[in-house]
């Protein structure tokens, strides 16, 4: 070798470290490794919708039900109770009379209804005030069923 150390690697023995591949794999290293890595890794099955336990979650959750929960409070109309008759009995005529002429109300016409709905009683004697007779009831019937399929007749 030269004195100023340089040298050619061709110039070696065969045996030198120098001369060997410094990245030699094993025989059948590679016709092996494709099974090797398989072997190593495991498929793990992720579930489709997992959700994990954490304070954070938990407190805008609950934080989160409350301000629903008071919302549906403060919205919800409260229930209003029929008043007994002694609540009104305090309530001049004259007063009455003064908030039915604000809302717009005729109080002979209030009256003229209440005995309407007083005489007529339930659905059942109602039809009697009409004056109707069955003839007259069965003949609107054929009327209608005419008038809805004309084709009924032929």
């Amino acid at each position: 070798m030269n004195e100023d150390k340089h040298f050619r690697l061709d110039e070696l023995p065969p045996e030198h470290p120098m001369r060997q591949h410094p990245f030699v794999a094993p025989d059948g290293y590679f016709d092996t490794l494709p099974s090797r890595v398989q072997a190593r890794v495991t498929h793990k099955a992720k579930p489709a919708f997992s959700i994990s336990w954490s304070w954070q979650r938990t407190t805008a959750s609950l934080v989160g039900a409350s301000m629903i929960a008071l919302l549906v409070w403060q919205t919800l109309p409260q229930r209003q109770e029929s008043l007994p008759s002694e609540a009104l009995a305090g309530v001049s005529n004259d007063v009455i009379t003064a908030y039915l002429d604000e809302q717009g109300v005729n109080a002979d016409e209030l009256a003229d209804s209440q005995q309407l709905h007083s005489s007529m009683g339930n659905d059942t004697t109602a039809i009697q005030y009409l004056n109707v007779q069955p003839q007259d009831i069965q003949q609107h019937i054929r009327d209608e069923e005419f008038f809805d399929n004309p084709n009924m007749g032929s």
